[in-house]
């Protein structure tokens, strides 16, 4: 066994213990399988954010696209920073409301008491659409990883690598996941450090870079700025409706955790969403006839065993963080908003059994779309473009009172439906999904609102009065 193979067995196998261990007392109630019972403080909340953000798709994919395309691989996770602050400053205080007066443990739950059962449906298959898309990029991501040293057939590896993650998730649960991402965030930042550091080293430096790569490689705005800002602004945009989000504003202990954690993670993910472009860039000098997708490991075993080691415990570390997170909002969302619907007098253990079921289900489903998808960066943007519909929806409907129940479904389930079929479709001219969604959600909302006799809908009404509600249950401990 090579040395970076055994770093890489051992780091998964202490980490997958850590999470086990941690979570041993609290899995036995579906509330704290899915949301640790609100018990999360900011440190646990920013490795938990981080996760998503930069996970081993987005990590790998960046370093692919620096290699083939230059420094506007940061984007997928600049867009990430962009929708925490989003979120933080829009809708924190709406989900928080719902939850308190309403007991919402999802983001469907929320739009069921914001617009009706119908929106609540469409935001069903939107997070389950999402979160299975970002998922499914998962396996084949460790699989490209692993392969190289193993010498292994890599769909082989994707599907043994699911079946790890899916073990986890059952194992570990909300709790379980917020402290193993601790450790993964750590190592993640210093093994990408110092991949980044003998990458240059080996390509001369950043000078070098500069004077022999094409400009184009600099630029931010590639392949052209209609694009980078359909995914910047999706990606934002979409974070308004991201059941990562929610679940962590529930699971936090306070408001003040849940916005430290939100700007935390930002703010961190920033300078390191460059390290990945950076070491593809340097592959394009030391490497040109590399595989894309495989330019991070190579770049970082030809700097040798030890480093190559480092490097694939922070892969590892980026896939193994966001993987399980991704297949436990999924279940905790068809648990909340199907389940639970379907079966309203059905027990704690049952849901709890539910969730799990549903944690293999789409583990195994997730696995297959990835091994059929052209781009792991492309999936990436995809599932972020579909949800922003939503989240558009949502933000309008905060601001203006007027929105209907019936303007909100329509303009959601046209919008989502375009952006997913224009994705299949393969971007028709050259376009972004986002642009064709967002300008039929919008006109739709619009004319259907406006032609809306009610002034005052009774889901804003009932946003309201769970507002207010939380107004006063904030000033109450004030004074305490």
């Amino acid at each position: 066994m090579n040395l970076p193979f055994a770093m890489l067995i051992a780091y998964i196998v202490i980490t997958v213990a850590i999470s086990v261990i941690v979570a041993a007392r609290g899995s036995s109630s579906s509330r704290q399988f899915l949301t640790a019972q609100g018990n999360l403080a900011w440190f646990m909340i920013i490795p938990l954010l981080f996760a998503e953000m930069m996970a081993g798709a987005a990590t790998i994919g960046k370093a692919a696209t620096g290699f083939t395309t230059g420094l506007s691989a940061v984007w997928v996770n600049w867009g990430m920073s962009i929708g925490m602050i989003v979120f933080i400053v829009f809708a924190a205080r709406f989900y928080r409301a719902m939850h308190r007066t309403y007991d919402i443990l999802s983001v469907p739950e929320a739009f069921k008491f914001m617009f009706d059962d119908r929106c609540r449906a469409v935001m069903l298959v939107i997070v389950v659409v999402t979160y299975c898309f970002l998922y499914s990029s998962q396996p084949v991501s460790a699989a490209a990883l692993i392969a190289p040293m193993t010498g292994l057939d890599s769909t082989l590896l994707a599907w043994i690598v699911s079946a790890l993650f899916i073990l986890v998730t059952l194992l570990g649960g909300m709790k379980g996941l917020a402290v193993m991402n601790i450790v993964h965030m750590v190592v993640m930042y210093a093994g990408l450090i110092a991949a980044t550091s003998g990458s240059l080293d080996m390509a001369g430096g950043l000078l070098a870079l500069r004077e022999q790569l094409p400009a184009s490689y600099f630029d931010l705005f590639q392949p052209d700025v209609w694009s980078t800002l359909a995914n910047a602004i999706g990606i934002g945009i979409s974070f308004l409706a991201a059941a990562t989000m929610v679940t962590a504003t529930i699971s936090a202990r306070s408001a003040r955790d849940m916005s430290i954690g939100a700007w935390g993670a930002a703010a961190i993910v920033i300078p390191f969403a460059t390290l990945p472009a950076l070491i593809g860039m340097c592959g394009v000098l030391v490497m040109p006839d590399a595989e894309p997708n495989s330019i991070l490991f190579a770049m970082s075993n030809a700097q040798g065993p030890a480093v190559a080691g480092v490097v694939s415990m922070a892969i590892a570390a980026a896939i193994w963080s966001s993987a399980p997170a991704a297949l436990l909002f999924v279940s905790n969302t068809l648990t909340q908003d199907f389940y639970a619907v379907v079966r309203p007098r059905s027990t704690d253990r049952q849901r709890l059994a539910f969730s799990r079921v549903m944690v293999v289900v789409l583990g195994i489903a997730s696995t297959w779309l990835g091994l059929n998808a052209s781009s792991i960066l492309g999936q990436l943007y995809a599932a972020f473009q579909i949800r922003s519909v939503v989240g558009i929806v949502l933000l309008v409907a905060m601001v203006w009172p007027r929105v209907s129940s019936t303007a909100a479904f329509w303009s959601m389930l046209g919008g989502g439906a375009i952006a997913a079929i224009w994705h299949f479709a393969g971007n028709p001219w050259g376009v972004e999904p986002l642009w064709p969604a967002c300008g039929f959600t919008i006109a739709v909302l619009a004319a259907m609102t406006l032609a809306s006799k009610e002034r005052v809908s009774e889901g804003y009404l009932r946003y309201r009065a769970a507002r207010d509600e939380l107004a006063k249950a904030e000033g109450r401990a004030a004074r305490e």
